[in-house]
């Protein structure tokens, strides 16, 4: 068990940096396809606002003009994430090893087995099931109160794929990524310790509890405590991830995500 979770994946700077243009190409589209995927969930979310009685919100009549507006911020965004995690911050020599071995046609095994994809994928699937466990004790014993309904499961499974896909590549491979390569030119060295990697791990981890805190502000008053719960769930899972993108690589990031979301929002009910 040691040995699974401890195995990580084998870079290979070389490999990456001559497959970086076709890496760079597939990680944008990537996170296109990601924030489009969203346009659902982030509609149903401003219906049920509006259905409260909630006032300034609007709600494009026309799917399409979300779907251009999301399209281009994307590719903008998108661009500048890509950027930053897999040209500027090369040199903290993480990014997508298996996206970059994939394009290089050698077998994606010499770099990474099966029982760290799987390890991965478990690992994410009890830190889920620990949160829902928190959750029902908290249910229990401090309950929040909802401010409007939360969508239905068909809408988290669909976000559940988005929010794998970008948040993996702007807090991991954007944000971590950068705050490593930041130390180590501060440090003035090549390769990054095991403390600058938990410094970015731990920095990005913050600011993805942050940013999740308009979201929940949708669904409950921000107050003391449910700003603490949403900031504590997320430094958890963001900490995790952050080790699996350290330890395996975008690729892995995404699809350990992608699982504890689904396991956490479609098979759990950690808000009923």
């Amino acid at each position: 068990m040691k040995t699974i979770f401890s195995s990580s994946v084998l870079p290979n700077s070389e490999e990456k940096k001559k497959n970086r243009w076709s890496v760079s190409i597939t990680v944008l589209i990537l996170f296109i396809i990601g924030s489009i995927i969203n346009i659902p969930f982030s509609r149903e979310v401003k219906r049920l606002n509006i259905e409260a009685g909630k006032t300034g919100i609007k709600l494009n009549d026309s799917v399409m003009t979300d779907l251009t507006t999301i399209g281009i911020s994307s590719l903008i965004l998108g661009m500048i994430l890509t950027f930053i995690g897999l040209w500027i911050s090369s040199r903290a020599n993480l990014g997508a090893p298996i996206i970059a071995r994939f394009f290089s046609k050698k077998p994606i095994s010499e770099i990474i087995n099966k029982e760290a994809v799987l390890s991965s994928i478990f690992l994410a699937t009890i830190v889920a099931l620990i949160l829902l466990g928190l959750f029902e004790i908290q249910k229990e014993l401090y309950p929040v109160s909802g401010k409007i309904p939360r969508p239905s499961k068909p809408f988290y499974a669909l976000v559940s794929f988005s929010a794998g896909i970008t948040e993996e590549i702007m807090f991991r491979l954007g944000l971590m990524s950068l705050i490593i390569t930041g130390i180590q030119f501060l440090n003035k060295v090549d390769y990054p310790s095991r403390k600058t990697i938990w410094t970015g791990i731990f920095i990005s981890a913050i600011f993805f509890g942050l940013i999740h805190l308009p979201l929940s502000k949708n669904f409950v008053e921000l107050t003391p405590f449910t700003i603490g719960v949403t900031m504590i769930g997320n430094l958890i899972t963001g900490t995790t991830f952050g080790w699996i993108f350290w330890k395996r690589g975008l690729l892995i990031a995404i699809l350990s995500h992608i699982t504890f979301d689904l396991v956490f929002h479609v098979i759990g009910t950690p808000y009923t």
